[in-house]
């Protein structure tokens, strides 16, 4: 890649955007501009590195490949064609494309979809074509008002997919949700952390990597480690400073839940994260999970929905939540993820959609 810098667009879950935007810019990141569901950034490719090693509350980072005008396909071919597919793509590589098309002469999301395809085998000299494979390259494209723009994903898998959850139990928590919850009560290791109903274990470990100042993408691998002008060296100075970063957390970490089964998927996610050891493990009902220290931050994702025999047992379960953490905890910080329109009245710390619903982060003195 010849230029120094790209135009690169984060896209996170809706509702977390502020999160994001104080990630990247601690990374030394500044962010151009904001918007629901992403933000944008002008950066180095040190910069594109770092920021999929290092953001927790991201779904996957594009880099512009370009934009242009056309309200025909002969029009869209030709001025594709001359786009600088090569910085982003062998000759050898599959290519996938997903289209968004509004408000434009061009809708067709399949012919545009091809007549890309087309444009890029012109331009690299060979048929990338988008048959099926491994890691194949992600083109997103976006038609509105006749104005295309192009990204290429650098990311591959989405980055919540840490690496390390293999065994997802019931409505698992994205990693990244799980990461934004604790960014946003400023969680930072400093203090004891507990989840009592800990599922298949995505809070604790999200808090178990930021306690331990962990990189959460040191364990995957990217799209960009397939770009023509992908530098080794450098992403291995980048991980090498993350390693050195580390530290073992100077806190406890609590994980509970009722189902044995559960625990299990739990304690074998976090023994893939390398940091199974770090958690107090305990089988049983939330009120058996009892920390010795006087302060720390509860949080839980507990059963709702489908995820209760009954929805009606909810309500009980919410009260005995609130009085078990005033009787027993009086002095641990504790918030829940609840589905919004249980607490209607309430305005949540954070909010987002998950598993199809709308859902919140309340302190237990909201709960019913």
């Amino acid at each position: 890649m010849k230029k120094t810098s790209e135009h690169c667009f984060v896209i996170c879950p809706p509702g977390v955007e502020r999160l994001c935007a104080r990630e990247l810019e601690s990374l030394g990141i500044h962010v151009l501009a904001q918007e629901t569901g992403g933000l944008s950034f002008d950066g180095n490719l040190q910069q594109l590195y770092r920021a999929n090693l290092w953001l927790r509350s991201a779904n996957r980072i594009l880099v512009r490949l370009g934009t242009l005008q056309a309200r025909d396909f002969p029009s869209l071919y030709r001025k594709a064609s001359q786009l600088p597919w090569g910085k982003f793509l062998r000759s050898s590589a599959q290519l996938e494309v997903q289209v968004s098309a509004h408000h434009s002469r061009l809708n067709h999301s399949g012919r545009i979809a091809e007549t890309l395809l087309a444009a890029c085998d012109r331009a690299l000299g060979s048929g990338t074509g988008n048959a099926a494979a491994t890691n194949p390259q992600q083109l997103f494209v976006r038609f509105e008002q006749d104005q295309c723009t192009l990204s290429i994903d650098s990311s591959g898998e989405r980055l919540h997919r840490r690496g390390y959850r293999h065994c997802p139990s019931q409505a698992p928590l994205r990693e990244n949700l799980a990461a934004a919850c604790l960014l946003q009560l400023g969680w930072d290791g400093k203090v004891p952390f507990m989840d009592a109903f800990c599922g298949s274990g995505t809070l604790v470990i999200e808090a178990a990597l930021l306690a331990s100042r962990r990189a959460p993408g040191l364990q995957r691998p990217f799209a960009f480690m397939g770009w023509p002008g992908y530098r080794a060296g450098l992403w291995q100075v980048l991980c090498d400073e993350a390693r050195q970063q580390q530290i073992v957390p100077v806190v406890t970490l609590y994980a509970g839940d009722l189902d044995a089964p559960s625990l299990e998927q739990a304690q074998a996610n976090a023994a893939r994260a390398g940091v199974a050891d770090w958690i107090n493990w305990q089988q049983g009902d939330f009120t058996t999970l009892l920390p010795t220290e006087s302060e720390g931050l509860w949080l839980s994702n507990p059963p709702y929905g489908l995820r209760l025999e009954r929805a009606s047992q909810l309500p009980a379960l919410l009260s005995r939540l609130r009085q078990h953490q005033q009787a027993r905890l009086p002095g641990w910080q504790a918030v829940v993820l609840l589905p919004r329109q249980l607490l209607a009245k309430q305005r949540p710390r954070l909010a987002f959609r998950h598993g199809g619903l709308a859902v919140g982060l309340y302190p237990f003195s909201a709960l019913p």
